[in-house]
């Protein structure tokens, strides 16, 4: 609800005869109960008017912002072309790397062992 609405709060109503639905909002997400709602459902029951403040998960998703903002690897796609053969000073360079080629998919034998397996089954 921040991140898509930038919501402030989140309100609800909840029947004062629904136990199961008092002890989610109120003891596990910590909704607060406001007031409560005289005869709010048509059958004439009443409801608790319920909020939950956003302004911690504001905060921390503000936080965990900054925190993706720090840069903690090597650029890739294009960027990564383009710094390729730059290196950094005491590292050596990405082109002098020497590389190697390692099996994926099939090549591991992972669809044999599928195809084993899917003929046991018959």
């Amino acid at each position: 609800m921040v991140e898509t609405f930038g919501a402030q709060y989140v309100s609800l109503h909840v029947r004062m005869s629904n136990v199961a639905a008092l002890r989610l909002y109120r003891d596990t997400l910590g909704f607060k109960n406001e007031r409560i709602e005289a005869k709010y459902y048509a059958d004439g029951e009443d409801a608790y008017a319920m909020k939950l403040d956003l302004g911690a998960t504001r905060e921390q998703l503000l936080d965990e912002e900054e925190a993706e903002d720090l840069d903690e690897g090597e650029p890739a796609g294009e960027l990564g072309k383009a710094g390729e053969d730059l290196g950094k000073k005491g590292e050596e360079k990405k082109a002098d790397k020497k590389k190697r080629k390692v099996k994926v998919g099939r090549g591991l034998g992972v669809g044999e062992l599928v195809e084993r397996n899917e003929s046991q089954k018959t």
